[in-house]
This record gives structure tokens, C-alpha cells and sequence, in this order.
């Protein structure tokens, strides 16, 4: 039997100031520092679940802008290991303020300039997802 490869989607998220664009990190249930990004519902697009959990894990709405690149990546549960694919997309907001969804484990966030994302985020894989989306604010 095959099984499908779970599928995600996520954005990095702008707001862009007069001095400099700041992004948009929270700090997860695992206790690192990422970008929102959730599963896929049944027949929902990617780029339709990135604004969703944006919403939901942030309260933010904004402009979703383009593909940034799609990621794959093992991920071992219950002493079973798959592969799991997230798609990244750029989401720009004029919001400041959010409002982390405490049921998912979000209790912190920060708008961050861009060297700071670089030394904050607490998964490397995103460190290339976010130097990848950075020519595109």
C-alpha cells in the first residue's frame, strides 16, 4: 500500500516599515522559532491552507504573494519515519499586532529585521526557505 506524503503550507510573513521590512516569527510547541505553516485540508489548495494557518496561528491576513519554494523533509513519529513536503509562499500585512493560537502551543511571536530571522529560526532548513524569500519583498 502507498501512502501520500503529508503536505503543508506556510508563508513567511512582511510588513514592510520606513526603514526596513520586519518578519514575522512564532515560537512553536516544540519550543523553536518558526514561520506559521499547517496541513492541507481535504481538496484545499496549497496556497488556500497557507493563508489559513496564517489566520488561525496568527490572527494576521495580508497579501499572499508568490511560491517561494516547496521543501521535503523526514519527520519521525511513533517510532515511524516519512517524508512530509511544505510549501512556502510570501504573505505581505500591514497588521502589527497578532494573536497566537494558544491551543496549537503559540504563546510568543516577534516581528524581527532580516538578520535577526537568520539567527532566531530554530529549524536550518528554513534559514534557506527565508534567504530564498528575501529578494522577493
Amino acid at each position: 500500500m502507498r501512502h501520500r506524503i503529508p503536505h503543508a503550507a506556510g508563508c513567511v510573513i512582511a510588513r514592510k516599515t520606513a526603514t526596513q521590512p520586519l518578519f514575522l516569527l512564532i515560537r512553536d510547541q516544540y519550543g523553536h522559532w518558526t514561520f506559521p505553516k499547517g496541513h492541507l485540508d481535504e481538496g484545499e489548495s496549497s496556497r488556500a491552507a497557507a493563508q489559513r494557518e496564517v489566520l488561525e496561528e496568527t490572527g494576521v491576513v495580508g497579501e499572499l504573494g508568490p511560491l517561494i519554494t516547496t521543501i521535503y523533509y523526514d519527520v519521525t513519529k511513533k517510532d515511524r519515519t516519512f517524508r512530509k513536503q511544505v510549501d512556502w509562499y510570501i504573505l505581505i500585512t500591514e497588521q502589527i499586532a497578532i494573536t497566537p493560537q494558544a491551543e496549537e502551543g503559540i504563546y510568543e511571536y516577534a516581528w524581527l529585521p532580516a538578520d535577526a530571522v537568520v539567527t532566531r529560526l530554530g529549524y536550518p532548513a528554513l534559514i534557506d526557505v527565508f534567504k530564498l524569500a528575501l529578494p522577493m519583498i
